[in-house]
């Protein structure tokens, strides 16, 4: 190991948060451009939540339907 990459691995992760919390910041303002008034207060990170799962669920049972068309199966 080179003392270049020492140096990368000894270095604090210190812009991660930030990244982090822009890119949330950035989320929740595109949210209360789209969403009616009704949700954009307290139900934000509930909707936020079930929007992820209803993606995953969805984008989980287009996968394994085309997965079993392309198999064959």
């Amino acid at each position: 190991m080179t003392s270049r990459n020492r140096k990368r691995r000894a270095a604090k992760p210190s812009g991660r948060q930030s990244v982090f919390q822009e890119a949330w910041e950035n989320m929740n303002a595109d949210f209360d451009r789209l969403l009616p008034e009704r949700l954009r207060k307290a139900d934000k990170k509930k909707f936020a939540l079930w929007l992820f799962i209803v993606e995953l669920l969805v984008l989980g049972l287009v996968g394994r339907f085309v997965y079993r068309w392309w198999v064959g199966g």
